[in-house]
């Protein structure tokens, strides 16, 4: 079994909106990756390293791939393999502040955190039913699921616990939870009880109604939801359909419609690239990949502007490439946004540019503490184990002695009664 291997384009050192793409056509000979043993659900790039990949797959593994630079060979060999669910992986996605954290869902119905390096599990919950989607709040504290049961279910990783359950939507499709970025609100998006896409907006302190509710149209594709938390831009397409549309944020926190890209071409998958590939210069403000029968198309969204400076308004500071926190700070208990940077052109060097493999480490400092203090502790209890015979050794030998002498005193004894009877 092999998949399209879909690369990042370069980053770039340098309203309504309008929309432009490119196509880019299937080589008769690309390299592949090869190393699952059943078809490819689901990928994420590491969003701190562009060359390091994840996959979920229906072999029941998760496997992490260093993508080399110069990528003209076939890959079969993972970095990392991530073993423990029982059944296919639906869904995968990386922490967006912490370093080498990714929380993975399967049709084994957990929810599974993992230490990539370390080659850990270091949570499992039981979301009870087949996962539809799933998503990190920005600063990790929460994750979210959408499941078939129509339940989003907003989970504490850490603590292995389901903290709230919304029933969003009435109709019987897939539905989708994602958070918006740092407003404190969350969006659904599903189908009415008369079969009819919607989105609602809901208060996360505050999720026994929905703030608001939009209705989108009836057609039949599940939603699939981007929001830009720089811009309060959302973007709206759906497996299916060549539509892609762009909505904004109104401080009624109700989603109003801005414009839209249309294709009669559908689209089999979509994935909305970071900011850092944007081509500011050209006032490009997001980009999709859009994957068709026979070819990739780049979608980008564009906002005219007379003047070719950089515009401040249309890019914001956006999620640096560096993490904000290790693994381990993150399941310690601390929790931090994602840091931020300029995208202004020659203003900051791309770290996640440039070439790092992953690899696993050994056993990790806690477990290599455990084991230095149960080795201690057998050797403590092999030396008192030790002494302990010695003494039991000295004691028979003294009770020996002390029979021997038992025994004499006896028998001179019974020789004085025989002497003392004559």
């Amino acid at each position: 079994f092999f998949f399209l291997m879909i690369r990042r384009p370069p980053r770039s050192t340098q309203s309504r909106s309008s929309a432009a793409s490119d196509v880019y056509k299937r080589q008769v000979q690309i390299p592949l990756i090869r190393g699952h043993a059943g078809p490819i659900h689901d990928l994420d790039f590491n969003p701190f390293n562009d060359y390091v990949l994840a996959t979920g797959s229906e072999d029941t593994t998760i496997k992490i791939w260093n993508i080399p630079e110069e990528y003209t060979q076939d890959l079969n060999e993972p970095a990392i393999t991530l073993t423990g669910h029982q059944k296919k992986i639906g869904l995968i996605q990386f922490h967006p502040s912490a370093e080498n954290v990714l929380a993975s869902v399967s049709y084994d119905e957990t929810l599974r955190i993992w230490d990539v390096v370390k080659q850990e599990q270091r949570s499992q919950i039981n979301i009870k039913e087949t996962p539809y989607g799933l998503d990190w709040s920005l600063d990790g504290k929460l994750v979210a699921t959408a499941s078939r049961d129509k339940v989003c279910k907003l989970i504490d990783p850490r603590a292995n616990q389901i903290v709230h359950s919304i029933s969003a939507h009435e109709g019987p499709k897939s539905q989708k939870f994602i958070f918006l970025g740092t407003t404190g609100y969350g969006l659904s998006c599903g189908f009415s009880k008369t079969f009819e896409r919607e989105l609602k907006v809901w208060d996360l302190n505050k999720l026994d109604t929905p703030v608001s509710v939009t209705s989108v149209d009836s057609a039949a594709g599940a939603l699939l939801p981007f929001f830009d938390e720089d811009t309060g831009c959302l973007y709206l397409t759906s497996k299916g359909e060549g539509l892609i549309r762009f909505y904004e944020l109104t401080d009624e926190k109700k989603f109003h419609l801005n414009g839209d890209y249309r294709s009669n071409v559908p689209g089999r998958a979509y994935g909305f690239l970071p900011k850092t590939s944007l081509d500011v210069s050209k006032h490009e403000i997001a980009r999709f990949l859009k994957l068709t029968d026979n070819y990739i198309e780049s979608i980008r969204i564009i906002c005219p502007r007379k003047s070719d400076d950089f515009q401040e308004d249309l890019f914001p500071e956006a999620r640096s490439e560096e993490p904000a926190l290790t693994a381990d700070e993150w399941f310690s208990g601390r929790d931090e946004l994602p840091k931020r940077r300029s995208l202004r052109p020659g203003a900051h060097t791309a770290a996640g540019g440039q070439v790092r493999a992953i690899k696993a480490s050994g056993p990790s400092q806690e477990l290599q503490e455990r084991i230095e203090k149960l080795t201690a502790l057998v050797g403590d209890l092999e030396t008192t184990v030790n002494n302990l015979q010695g003494q039991v050794g000295e004691r028979d030998q003294v009770i020996q002695e002390l029979r021997a002498q038992i025994q004499q005193l006896q028998t001179e004894n019974d020789t004085l009664k025989a002497q003392g009877s004559q």
